[in-house]
């Protein structure tokens, strides 16, 4: 082989080495977290960061949860997060259901909490972020997150007579907002109740469909309103199945 060819071939080993030498020292990407916050005016804010995993992956964000005090107190609470794979809110559509407590100093910040892996970015549409109590005397009497079944009841002119029982996961929080979720599939009617409850536990709400379509409004019942018997929820509500009277039984166990 003549000189002239050997240089030329150890000049194309260099070339390769050097390219090769740059592409290991090629510098990451730079990976941006996606990040979403949900305020308690004058209390706290909840801060989420999502970080993609970079790679192909069946889950690819990352959660992590900072949550700021923005009172002028020390608060102590619980607090639970619902997440879904989309803006309708039916229990099928359910990522993951975080409970957990925390106390933070008046303009501190938590740690970072790690939260469950999700395929899906938080929204105001698809998670529900909500404080169940803040372990004070202002705090809704039935708050708490809850599960057990609801049953449907007939109402007749002398009686009333058992339909069918659905299981349900839900939630009151401090401010006896709530939110119930229905677990059975084949539920195409009542699938949700949302609305709220006042000090007296008086209710307003209404009833979901599978579409997010109201159902039906949500009325009290004169003879017994919710109320918490040690850990049970307890009590009837008065809905309308196709102009046709029905009793919603609560029969539900806090799990806080």
């Amino acid at each position: 082989m003549s000189q002239r060819y050997l240089n030329t071939f150890a000049l194309l080993i260099i070339f390769s080495f050097y390219i090769s030498c740059e592409q290991d020292n090629y510098d990451e990407p730079e990976i941006k977290p996606n990040t979403y916050s949900f305020s308690f005016p004058n209390k706290v804010t909840f801060n989420y960061s999502q970080v993609s995993e970079n790679r192909e992956s069946i889950i690819p964000y990352s959660n992590t949860l900072n949550i700021k005090n923005i009172s002028n107190e020390s608060l102590s609470f619980d607090y639970v997060i619902f997440s879904f794979t989309n803006n309708i809110l039916n229990y099928d559509n359910l990522n993951f259901i975080m409970q957990s407590s925390d106390e933070v100093e008046i303009d501190s910040t938590t740690n970072s909490v790690f939260i469950t892996q999700t395929n899906t970015l938080f929204t105001d549409d698809n998670t529900i972020t909500s404080v169940l109590n803040f372990n004070n005397e202002s705090d809704h009497n039935l708050n708490g997150l809850y599960s057990g079944e609801l049953n449907i009841l007939m109402v007749t002119e002398t009686d009333t007579t058992f339909q069918r029982s659905l299981l349900c996961t839900g939630l009151i929080d401090y401010q006896g907002l709530f939110n119930f979720f229905i677990e059975n599939e084949n539920e195409d009617d009542i699938v949700r109740l949302t609305g709220g409850l006042n000090s007296e536990n008086l209710i307003t709400g209404n009833i979901l469909n599978r579409s997010s379509a109201t159902f039906s409004s949500l009325t009290n019942n004169p003879q017994d309103t919710l109320n918490l018997e040690g850990a049970n929820l307890k009590g009837y509500i008065d809905f309308m199945d196709n102009n046709e009277a029905r009793l919603l039984e609560f029969n539900l166990t806090k799990q806080n």
